[in-house]
This record gives C-alpha cells, structure tokens and sequence, in this order.
C-alpha cells in the first residue's frame, strides 16, 4: 500500500532556493541521505555525491532551476532521526516537504504521521519569508 505525506509552503514572490537551504542549515538540518551522501535531483535525475560535494550539487541544481525545472535535496531534520525530501518547484514560489518512509507518528497515534511537528520543524527557519499558504496531507 502507498502513503503519500507532504507539507507545503506557498510564497507571495519568488524565493531562490539556496536562500531556503541556507535557512535549513542554520537551523541544523543536514544535507545528507544516511552518513555518507548526499542525495539531490536535477536534471529529473536523483544523483548522488559524496558528503563534501554540496557545491557540486547546488550548481547542478542552480542549472536546472534556472532552466525552469524542479530540484530537489534530501534532507535529515534537526532531531537527527528523521529525513525528508525538500523539492523547490519550478514556480519558484512553492516548496515541497516530503518526508521519507520511516515517518515520525504521532506518540499515541501511531498509525497516523505527525504532520503538526513535521510543519512546526519546516516553519521555523521560514517563519519570516512571506508563506501566503501552508498545506499538509498524510493519503494512505
């Protein structure tokens, strides 16, 4: 069976994406899938570079996103448990949390993702930027 769990974020102007990365770095989200890479998609391609080749990475993506494309990172939240994928759509204005298999659930809930902490960790490093709207859905 297919669950879909995602957590959006609309902006009233364009956003570049490195400003958002930057954000989440701050805030001590890691730019890594496991311990040893970095998973990202340009080019509608996921590629895969070692954990020094961030800069690598962001070039590939600014390539792509300038080109119009969506681009995306994998990320791990700063609770060091939990990992997401981060997709900046070609809007430019809309950014997609898409958080990985092993979802964090609700403690007496089990059954159902904690999309209220999954939104509070993704809303504060952008708390600032101009969001016009938030959306969360957890479709099993």
């Amino acid at each position: 069976m297919s669950r879909d769990v995602i957590i959006s974020l609309q902006f009233e102007h364009e956003i570049d994406f490195e400003e958002i990365l930057e954000r989440l770095a701050q805030a001590n989200w890691a730019f890594l899938r496991g311990e040893d890479s970095i998973w990202y998609m340009a080019d509608f391609d996921w590629r895969e570079v070692p954990l020094n080749g961030l800069t690598e990475a962001k070039r590939d993506m600014r390539a792509s996103y300038e080109a119009g494309e969506t681009i995306a990172i994998t990320t791990r939240l700063p609770d060091g448990e939990f990992f997401a994928n981060v997709m900046f759509h070609e809007d430019r204005t809309s950014i997609s949390l898409i958080p990985l298999l092993d979802y964090r659930t609700i403690a007496h809930l089990p059954e159902f993702a904690d999309l209220g902490w999954y939104i509070e960790s993704f809303l504060a490093p952008c708390r600032d930027l101009p969001i016009v709207r938030t959306e969360a859905s957890d479709q099993r």
